[in-house]
C-alpha cells in the first residue's frame, strides 16, 4: 500500500501541483528555476517537519506517513501561492509564511497530540 500511496504522491507533485513562486518571483522562467534549484528543497523540508508533527516512524503506518506528507505538501504549495497573490513585499511575505506555518504546526501537533503527556 505504500508503494502506491508514494507513487501517486510523486506524481502529484510533479505533474499536478503549480509552480508557487511564480506570483512572489514575477517572471515564469526564473520562478521555474528557482523552484528546480532551490524552491523544492525547501518545500520539502517544510513538508517533512509538518508532517513529523503528526506522524510517528515506527508507530504509525507508513501508508498514512505518505499521506501526510503530500497533504503537507499541497498545503504548503498552496500557502505560498496564496500569499504571492496577497503579499508583494518578500519580508512580510516571509514573515506571515513563518507565523502560519508556525500556527499549522502547532495546530497539526494539538490534533494528532502524540509528543504530549496525558496526565
Amino acid at each position: 500500500m505504500y508503494r502506491l500511496i508514494h507513487l501517486i504522491s510523486a506524481f502529484v507533485r510533479q505533474f499536478l501541483l503549480p509552480n508557487p513562486y511564480v506570483n512572489i518571483i514575477g517572471n515564469e522562467v526564473y520562478a521555474d528555476l528557482f523552484n528546480i534549484i532551490i524552491g523544492g528543497t525547501i518545500i520539502h523540508i517544510f513538508a517533512f517537519i509538518l508532517t513529523g508533527c503528526g506522524y510517528q516512524r515506527g508507530v504509525d503506518d507508513p501508508a498514512s506517513g505518505s499521506i501526510g506528507y503530500l497533504i503537507s505538501y499541497c498545503y504548503i504549495t498552496a500557502i505560498i501561492t496564496l500569499l504571492g497573490f496577497l503579499i508583494s513585499n518578500f519580508v512580510i511575505f516571509v514573515i506571515v509564511y513563518l507565523v502560519v506555518y508556525i500556527a499549522s504546526c502547532i495546530l497539526v501537533e494539538i490534533v494528532f497530540n502524540h509528543n504530549t503527556i496525558r496526565i
